[in-house]
């Protein structure tokens, strides 16, 4: 009888804590459907798409909605753009570790050190002379392959930490402009250092883009604290010391953080100023047109790995 009764007493218990569960996911996504916003300046209630308070004219930073919002709530450093940079680099990753493995005991090494030269090459790395004789796309695909699944988790975790930061204060067309143009620059920076015949990939200068443009932000734009700038610093300095340890591609990184900082110290605060119509346009343009880049720069790459 005791034992049924303490049965009986688990189940209520746990069929509550299920309801509990059920009620809190309904109201995440009541939540997720809300279609205004409130403005961080006046406390206004706007429509959630608007970019400029309609009251006080100060502009708002982005904010998910539908299932973006839904994916903050669960995950709340989610930010679209950043964890679709992150997909894409795992899912190519995954791709040609899958298509060059050979079930044999080298697929240990592939795994942690990547693929050797020739099929990086193959499946899109950068490398000054092909990109010379027209393979423009090279400076882009290579953004999104890593050479091991280590060099991989070091640029996950730095995209991780700054991506969403950078997304949020700037808006996802300027963050993937910077994103892009900055991992670009990397590379034609390493080809020019290192000469046409070296065969190098990964994020790694998109990644030292960002934490240059961060330090910038954060000594520029009072969104971001002081604290936060010294730890991008730590961050560069850590990150060019342990490429030099390793004889990681420094050139690339030096690339990307440069251009990085010059992308920050051009762009004007788009807290501070009202932006036209015709300049959320242009970010709009730049942003799809960065979009089917990567698209097409990707596509060209998987044509040459097969």
């Amino acid at each position: 009888m005791m034992n049924k009764q303490r049965f009986l007493w688990k189940l209520n218990r746990l069929l509550r804590q299920l309801e509990e569960q059920w009620d809190s996911l309904r109201n995440l996504w009541r939540g997720s459907q809300s279609t205004t916003r409130m403005c961080p300046n006046c406390r206004a209630l706007v429509d959630r798409k608007a970019r400029v308070c309609p009251l006080c004219k100060v502009a708002m930073g982005y904010r998910a909605g539908g299932l973006g919002k839904l994916l903050q709530n669960v995950l709340p450093n989610f930010m679209p753009v950043s964890f679709v940079l992150l997909t894409v680099n795992f899912a190519f990753f995954l791709l040609i570790f899958a298509a060059e493995r050979d079930l044999s005991a080298q697929d240990l090494g592939r795994l942690l050190w990547g693929a050797g030269s020739p099929s990086l090459t193959r499946w899109g790395a950068d490398v000054g002379a092909l990109v010379s004789a027209g393979q423009w796309w090279r400076l882009v695909s290579a953004i999104f392959i890593h050479i091991g699944i280590i060099h991989l988790a070091f640029n996950s975790y730095a995209l991780i930490f700054i991506g969403p930061l950078l997304e949020e204060l700037l808006g996802k067309e300027r963050f993937l402009l910077l994103y892009v143009v900055t991992g670009v620059f990397g590379f034609v920076v390493s080809n020019g250092y290192y000469g046409p015949w070296l065969t190098t990939a990964g994020a790694s200068g998109a990644i030292f883009g960002l934490i240059g443009a961060g330090i910038v932000f954060s000594r520029r734009w009072s969104q971001w604290g002081s604290k936060l700038g010294q730890q991008l610093i730590h961050w560069a300095i850590y990150g060019f010391g342990y490429g030099l340890v390793i004889g990681a591609n420094n050139a690339a990184h030096f690339g990307g953080f440069v251009a990085g900082v010059a992308f920050a110290y051009l762009l004007p605060n788009r807290h501070r100023v009202t932006e036209s119509a015709a300049g959320r346009f242009l970010w709009n343009i730049a942003y799809w047109f960065c979009v089917a880049v990567i698209v097409l720069s990707l596509f060209l790459a998987l044509l040459g790995g097969q």
